[in-house]
């Protein structure tokens, strides 16, 4: 089965970035994308803020990010945890807008 996102837009939200026991850096953040799309010939505004997190070296990377940052992320989603069933994007690649 594939699951693939790409999304763009703004930080609306990051959280500083820890350490699981495991000793694997975690980022999460809030990702606001505003846009326009079209569906069956009609124009829909898109406008969502969405759970994002990086993992390792991606968290890493993404450490020095700021709240209202453009970025464009690449990733997978899946449930926040076995407990909580909310979406959450988890950022495999970016790029700073």
């Amino acid at each position: 089965m594939m699951n693939s996102a790409v999304l763009s837009g703004t930080v609306a939200w990051r959280d500083a970035m820890r350490e699981t026991p495991a000793g694997i850096a975690i980022l999460n953040l809030r990702i606001h994308h505003q846009s326009s799309q079209i569906e069956n010939g009609l124009d829909v505004p898109a406008d969502i803020e969405l759970a994002a997190m990086a993992a390792g070296e991606v968290a890493r990377q993404l450490d020095s990010i700021k709240v209202g940052d453009a970025i464009s992320i690449k990733g997978f989603l899946s449930r926040k945890s076995r407990q909580n069933d909310s979406a959450v994007l988890h950022i495999t690649q970016f790029k700073l807008s």
